[in-house]
């Protein structure tokens, strides 16, 4: 595995290192860098301190940057956390996921309820001042009482941020075999409704900004980095499965960690997908994922950066959708009502 590893970052900075020389058009100074999309921190702190490096020296890191690095509880402790915002990071966001062992298991996380407290205390100790925690709710068995108790711990640590999602039973996996074979029985929509706007509730009178439709922040604290995705400006991407978008092109790299590193290893882009979105594709895409923030989206900005009306050329589906209290137009944003808020998936389908 640890071979696995090396060549694995050796091609990542490879791969990062050649996007100086116009892999990725104009290098910039960034504003924000995030290590995710897995669990970064199984590496050792000087190969995340590397890639990091790497970053640094082709592009350039803002110094008020927001670095952050996700991490599961049970790959840190307080000398790796130490360590790490020595190298440069600045913001942790740990996958609590529960706060109940019987549910971490069911989930298939590895680590416990009291490695994921540990994990949150000793972010702080290594001099982390802005960590996020993420929770799943709508877990099989979970009642809302159960739910409202995993809230208030979690509101007992005071978190910068805390991301929510709904559990959700995807084809192909343990928890659609088990729902299949009769053995697993998800909760009513009823149930699932009830915990989100029980979430919505206890973290808005706590203080949280409810400002995506998924997560809450302490004032200041919001997500940098995965606001420029909400609001579909351009990010670099680097690594196995990685996208990024950049000048209108959407491009996504070899999933396989492996394959991934033997096709940098042999100068291939290691791309496996790419798309030039043209002007109406981009205006739907810059609705659909702006109407995620409560905000909704800047009805001029949208126009200005992509020269589409958003409201002549949705007008047919923003009436409809109007109509049915769904969205409004305040303040020249276009935004969900919280009923809308409720059934974003049905809003989004009018936009694509």
């Amino acid at each position: 595995m640890e071979s696995v590893f090396a060549d694995y970052v050796r091609a990542l900075i490879a791969e990062i290192r050649r996007s100086a020389d116009g892999g990725h058009g104009e290098p910039l100074l960034l504003d924000t860098v995030y290590f995710g999309g897995g669990t970064p921190t199984v590496l050792p702190v000087s190969d995340l301190s590397g890639i990091l490096n790497a970053v640094r020296q082709s592009s350039g890191i803002a110094p008020d940057a927001e670095v952050t690095i996700e991490a599961n509880p049970g790959t840190v402790d307080l000398p790796k956390l130490a360590e790490l915002r020595e190298a440069g990071f600045n913001r942790l966001s740990l996958g609590v996921q529960s706060l109940d062992d019987d549910f971490l298991q069911s989930i298939g996380r590895a680590h416990t309820r009291q490695q994921a407290l540990d994990a949150y205390e000793a972010a702080h100790q290594a001099g982390f001042d802005n960590v996020g925690i993420d929770l799943i709710f709508a877990l099989p068995g979970q009642s809302l009482a159960h739910w409202e108790h995993t809230l208030e711990t979690a509101l007992a640590l005071s978190p910068k941020h805390i991301s929510l999602y709904e559990l959700s039973i995807e084809e192909g996996t343990r928890f659609a075999q088990l729902c299949a074979d009769g053995k697993l029985q998800p909760l009513d929509e009823e149930t699932q409704l009830a915990m989100y706007e029980l979430a919505i509730a206890k973290l808005t009178e706590a203080g949280y900004e409810h400002y995506e439709v998924s997560n809450f922040a302490m004032p200041g604290f919001r997500s940098r980095h995965n606001t420029v995705y909400w609001l579909n400006h351009s990010y670099y991407g680097f690594g196995a499965g990685a996208t990024s978008y950049v000048a209108g092109i959407r491009a996504r790299r070899i999933a396989d960690p492996r394959v991934y590193a033997a096709a940098i290893e042999s100068g291939s882009d290691a791309m496996e997908f790419s798309e030039t979105l043209d002007d109406r594709a981009r205006l739907g895409e810059t609705i659909v994922q702006g109407l995620r923030m409560t905000e909704g989206v800047e009805i001029q900005r949208v126009e200005r950066e992509t020269g589409l009306d958003p409201l002549r050329e949705y007008a047919s589906q923003i009436a409809e959708l109007k109509a049915r209290g769904l969205i409004e137009i305040a303040d020249g944003r276009l935004r969900v009502t919280h009923a809308g808020l409720l059934l974003l998936n049905d809003v989004s389908r009018e936009f694509v």
